[in-house]
């Protein structure tokens, strides 16, 4: 019993970027995903985050793309360097759950 409530119990919610960076080119992007996460730091069974996405700083550098999914936005390059920062914030309350910083790097950078 007290296993289960670990697994299926959400306590905090994560943020996770993939790759971790963009590059300065209008074809490069990622994705953000943010998922229920339990006391293990796992992501909670059957459970979903409700949140939105906002761009906070750097509007001129990045887009974000709704892909239909709530947990998940596709952050594409504008083809500017630099740095840029999305707020994440619940669907419930409007409270800010994360500011994620996102690096846009030279074309050339790998």
């Amino acid at each position: 019993m007290v296993a289960e409530r670990l697994v299926f119990t959400s306590v905090k919610v994560k943020a996770e970027l993939d790759p971790g960076f963009l590059h300065a080119s209008q074809y490069s992007q990622l994705n953000l995903t943010v998922f229920p996460a339990n006391t293990l730091g796992f992501r909670t069974p059957f459970a979903k985050a409700e949140v939105r996405y906002e761009i906070v700083e750097g509007g001129n550098l990045i887009e974000l793309i709704n892909t239909g999914d709530i947990q998940t936005v596709i952050v594409k390059s504008k083809g500017k360097e630099g740095e840029a920062v999305v707020g994440i914030y619940s669907l419930k309350s409007g409270v800010e759950l994360y500011k994620i910083l996102i690096k846009i790097l030279p074309k050339d950078v790998a």
